[in-house]
């Protein structure tokens, strides 16, 4: 995806700039030192043997709010608010090291979804507001956010702005089937001007996940582990701290490091 001058020139002062550069320092080599397919096989051999992670305890409340700066996006449609991990209901981003052909060129259209999300937040005047799904507000029957059972999704605004809906507007994630038929129209309008990813050949994400590739794509899971139990993103500032070339292995997608029994890493 391409964005904005006027938005990397404040990417660049934020605090999203120094993960992303690492990554394209560290995170390539570190990729390339395991032999395709190695660390999603490493993972999903650990998915076999350890108990999936537990979603978090939201029993006591259904909604929550905190200023843009501190809403943390992990990738393209999950955040970190209030210290819980959330994902944005509606809609389905590519995974950070998922890539998509547009003029005949590979792009990192994973990274860019990720990227996106979290400019909406850091960049907002408006807190962020949260609030569990339709289907997840109750008090805890089956398929609910509280059960402890299904990972919580949550629909965020700031402002007046939908950021499930701007999400998807501009081309950096697919809206999910029946969701919404907001979000299908604004699929379809974003498709009818080819924008972003409406405008590339890619995998959907969640053929992705099962590790369906576009030719010449190459298996890049960008997340990492600290050895403890945590993954972290490289839109994380504390990236950097735990790329190595023997770290263990790490997994390509939330949905995977949370069948591996890994937490996102707190923060302090």
């Amino acid at each position: 995806m391409i964005l904005p001058a006027a938005f990397w020139r404040r990417f660049l002062q934020s605090r999203v700039y120094v993960p992303v550069l690492a990554l394209g320092l560290l995170a390539a080599p570190f990729a390339a030192g395991l032999p395709a397919n190695a660390q999603s096989t490493q993972t999903a051999q650990t998915a076999q043997t350890t108990k999936p992670a537990t979603p978090p305890d939201v029993s006591n409340q259904t909604a929550f709010e905190a200023d843009g700066h501190k809403v943390f996006a992990i990738d393209g449609d999950t955040i970190l608010i209030d210290g819980h991990v959330f994902d944005i209901a509606g809609i389905d981003a590519p995974e950070l090291g998922q890539q998509c052909l547009h003029d005949d060129n590979l792009q990192d259209c994973g990274l860019s979804a990720g990227m996106q999300l979290q400019k909406y937040f850091i960049m907002s005047p408006f807190p962020a507001e949260c609030v569990l799904a339709d289907d997840q507000r109750n008090d805890g029957s089956k398929d609910s956010g509280q059960d402890g059972k299904n990972w919580p999704r949550v629909e965020c605004s700031i402002g007046d702005r939908d950021i499930g809906s701007a999400m998807i507007a501009d081309g950096e994630a697919l809206p999910i089937p029946g969701f919404s038929l907001d979000y299908d129209d604004q699929a379809k309008q974003a498709a009818n001007a080819g924008i972003g990813l409406f405008g590339t050949q890619m995998v959907p994400p969640a053929e992705w996940r099962e590790g369906k590739r576009l030719k010449g794509e190459k298996q890049r899971c960008l997340f990492v582990g600290d050895g403890m139990g945590h993954y972290v993103s490289p839109l994380d500032s504390r990236f950097v701290n735990f790329v190595r070339k023997d770290a263990p292995a790490t997994p390509c997608s939330d949905e995977e490091a949370r069948q591996s029994g890994l937490e996102y890493l707190p923060k302090e």
